[in-house]
């Protein structure tokens, strides 16, 4: 398997401060929201888009987390027998705003799976999803609201964001054909 660094550390700091922008400027008119990262490298996201967030001066933010593992469609092939992480909401979902993260969308399904563990706790407002990255593929009809990086891929090939301490970057694992 072939790797490549798609994107270093400066590049993913400037593309989650450019999503910080925009997604400050599409909440501005919110009292609160709640940023829900997806388990794993979504909450890494969320931390991250969090922290600029305040820096911004943006509205009351509250920090999640969703595990989908009991969600997904395909939990019967992906996860034999995998251990759940902890869903940790600070607040209600109920009638809120909340901002939805993931580190990479692919075919849709894992942001399908956070929304119906979302609304199995309430019924939120609003939910918006930002990715770091896009790497297409969709088999559901879900798109980011928000995102980092759009990188054309083949289906077979991997993405993967690792993080260093508060600094990330973006790997491709091309799969020999």
């Amino acid at each position: 398997m072939e790797t490549e660094i798609l994107y270093a550390p400066q590049q993913v700091d400037a593309a989650l401060e450019a999503m910080t922008r925009e997604i400050h400027g599409a909440f501005s008119a919110e009292s609160s929201f709640i940023i829900v990262g997806i388990q794993s490298g979504g909450l890494n996201v969320a931390r991250r888009l969090k922290a600029h967030l305040e820096d911004l001066g943006s509205p009351e933010t509250h920090l999640g987390s969703v595990d989908t593992t009991l969600y997904r469609d395909d939990i019967h092939r992906l996860f034999p027998g995998k251990s759940l992480l902890p869903m940790d909401l600070p607040v209600t979902v109920e009638d809120a705003a909340i901002l939805l993260v993931d580190d990479v969308i692919f075919t849709g399904r894992s942001a399908r799976a956070a929304m119906d563990a979302l609304f199995c706790l309430g019924r939120p407002r609003l939910i918006r999803l930002a990715v770091l990255v896009d790497r297409g593929h969709r088999e559901l009809p879900i798109q980011p609201d928000y995102r980092g990086f759009t990188v054309q891929t083949r289906y077979e090939d991997e993405v993967r964001v690792t993080w260093r301490e508060l600094t990330g970057r973006v790997e491709l694992f091309a799969r020999s054909a």
